[in-house]
């Protein structure tokens, strides 16, 4: 499972906010304010690498945008970026380990315990 950083521009996230309101199970009224945004993955051509270490990459994979409507999306509305996704991955050393092809062979030796 990968993390995915993210992290959305307070600026823009302010005109974002939305209230609701609900009634919970003891029957208060409660209200709660939110923002609803996507977090789009980008196609891998596009992923970029933002930070490389000896040990792992940071690489951008996703992007944030405010929800369009029905409307906007039929009118082909530009997207509204409010954010980015980063994803870490771990270079592994592959120094040590066999590959299938080594693993097989090995395990069909005429060295068998039986």
């Amino acid at each position: 499972m990968a993390k995915i950083q993210v992290t959305l521009d307070a600026a823009k996230l302010r005109n974002l906010i939305s209230t609701r309101s609900y009634t919970n199970r003891e029957g208060q009224e409660v209200s709660i304010q939110e923002v609803k945004f996507d977090l789009v993955e980008m196609k891998p051509e596009s992923h970029k690498v933002v930070y490389s270490h000896e040990k792992f990459d940071l690489i951008k994979t996703h992007f944030a945008v405010e929800r369009q409507t029905k409307e906007q999306r039929e009118a082909k509305a530009d997207p509204n970026y409010i954010g980015e996704g980063i994803t870490q991955v771990w270079k592994e050393s592959n120094d040590n380990i066999p590959t299938a092809h080594e693993a097989s062979q090995g395990a069909m030796g005429d060295d068998l315990p039986f």
